[in-house]
């Protein structure tokens, strides 16, 4: 009798249990299973959604495929607009979206219609992700030195320089001086930018001396050919 009553009231303790914390027990029990599942479809979601983003951006790419020496058709110019604005709307924030902004900020620099460049630019710089943020902000500076802001364009590669665009952004200041005519401000960043080039057998060098050269100054030229001849 005293074994029946203990199976009672195992019983009754597991119904009591179960009122208690059965409900809680279901709850956590179906939020682990459906994380789960939730995360894995959240994953091939992600995956089919990429794969889509990445099929509309090389249909762009296909599409803006021209010969050399040729320019987009206004047909292709469409095309490549509607695609664009797809990719940022359908799938904002993605790579290739901020990729598409790049392609149309080209496509516009290229029609010299830099407003519009610059509204590119500031979208994928807006949406980007940190990496690529140095090299949007450096093309945006670009457009804007050329849209005529160059104190904006100054300030905007002052600060926050990677290390491995160093170069880069200081040639891009030196051509900025040179668009405000300050010669000597111009010589120190090209200068700065030559020193700063990893590879010093890389083509862009004689590209950067050739800078450099416009706006050395002739004592400096002179003291130059001075000690060429010296050492011959």
């Amino acid at each position: 009798m005293a074994e029946h009553f203990s199976d009672e009231e195992q019983l009754e303790n597991l119904k009591k249990w179960w009122q208690e914390y059965g409900i809680i027990s279901i709850a956590i029990i179906s939020i682990s299973v459906g994380g789960y599942f939730g995360l894995t479809f959240y994953k091939e979601n992600q995956r089919e959604q990429s794969e889509v983003a990445s099929s509309k951006y090389q249909d762009m790419l296909n599409i803006s495929l021209v010969a050399p020496g040729k320019k987009i058709s206004a047909t292709q110019q469409k095309l490549i607009e509607k695609l664009a604005t797809e990719l940022k709307i359908s799938f904002e924030g993605s790579q290739y979206s901020i990729y598409s902004a790049l392609m149309m900020a080209k496509l516009h620099v290229e029609k010299n219609d830099l407003d519009e460049a610059a509204k590119e630019l500031e979208w994928a710089l807006s949406h980007t992700e940190k990496e690529l943020a140095p090299i949007i902000k450096l093309r945006l500076a670009r457009v804007e030195a050329s849209r005529g802001n160059i104190d904006l364009a100054l300030s905007m590669i002052k600060d926050d320089i990677p290390k491995n665009m160093t170069s880069a952004y200081s040639e891009a200041q030196g051509d900025f001086y040179m668009l405000k005519e300050d010669e000597v401000s111009a010589y120190d960043y090209y200068t700065l930018a030559v020193n700063q080039l990893k590879d010093h057998d890389s083509p862009h060098v004689k590209i950067l001396r050739l800078k450099l050269n416009k706006v050395t100054p002739k004592s400096l030229l002179k003291e130059d050919r001075d000690t060429t001849g010296d050492q011959n």
